[in-house]
């Protein structure tokens, strides 16, 4: 993201130039991530994004030598993210598979466990951001498709697993969404003051509708967290299905949102 270019010294948020701002303001982006950020062990978690990915939004909402959490963390590309720009990074994984890898990829604290037994135990007001991808609900639960069979034939997880702790385990879409806004209540009490909250998440599929999840959610986040809008993740590289053909429309859905939030007092 880097180019040169003058800090406005009024800018308090990060250390990017004017040209640099403007250029992350764009409401929809292109990521498919660089072949270094691809491993099969990493590659295996059902939900991964590229850390290259991460980093302009690290980038951009801290300064160098803040501190970054993921409490979703999965296989560590938030965590990696943050030594490639030279932040600091705290992340939580309830799946000891992913926790390992995690591990393996960074030398920032990985917690292992359950992210509301967890955050409690972190220093209140300590983080300067907060970036991270839930689950979407039991979309991993639901009936296998094209890209679920792919992965399958290729020896790669379709669900994180079983645990019950898992939120993705969750059947009932309130009980679902009343436990997300409880983890970022929690969060709230551990961001700076004006700090952000940046979560990924998808409108989904079930039984034939969509739900949406990503424009619920940060309406049920307004008490604590002020929405400043989104930015959309386009994934250009995914194969078009013939999903609803030929009786009704039927999206591909190779989006994702990237909602972006700031701690209210």
């Amino acid at each position: 993201m880097k180019d040169s270019g003058k800090i406005d010294p009024r800018n308090k948020l990060n250390a990017l130039s004017g040209k640099e701002w403007i250029r992350f303001t764009k409401s929809w982006f292109i990521a498919d991530g660089r072949p270094s950020d691809i491993s099969h062990e990493i590659d295996l978690h059902p939900a991964s994004f590229p850390p290259s990915m991460i980093e302009e939004f690290i980038e951009f909402f801290t300064k160098p030598g803040e501190i970054v959490l993921d409490p979703f963390l999965g296989t560590g590309s938030t965590l990696v993210a943050c030594e490639n720009t030279a932040r600091k990074g705290i992340g939580i994984e309830l799946y000891p598979k992913y926790f390992k890898t995690a591990k393996s990829r960074t030398k920032f604290p990985v917690l292992e466990g359950d992210v509301r037994i967890l955050l409690p135990t972190l220093e209140k007001q300590s983080f300067s951001l907060c970036i991270t991808s839930p689950p979407y609900w039991r979309i991993l639960k639901k009936k296998k498709d094209y890209n679920q069979q792919e992965r399958l034939e290729k020896g790669l997880d379709l669900q994180y697993g079983q645990n019950p702790l898992d939120l993705g385990m969750i059947e009932e879409k309130e009980e679902f969404l009343n436990e997300l806004v409880d983890i970022f209540t929690k969060i709230h009490e551990l961001l700076l003051p004006q700090a952000h909250l940046i979560v990924f998440i998808q409108n989904v599929r079930d039984k034939g509708e969509m739900i949406p999840l990503a424009f619920e959610l940060p309406l049920r986040l307004t008490k604590w967290y002020s929405f400043l809008g989104e930015r959309i993740w386009l994934q250009n590289q995914k194969n078009l299905r013939p999903y609803g053909y030929p009786y009704s429309f039927v999206s591909n859905i190779h989006h994702h949102y990237a909602l972006i939030l700031k701690k209210r007092k």
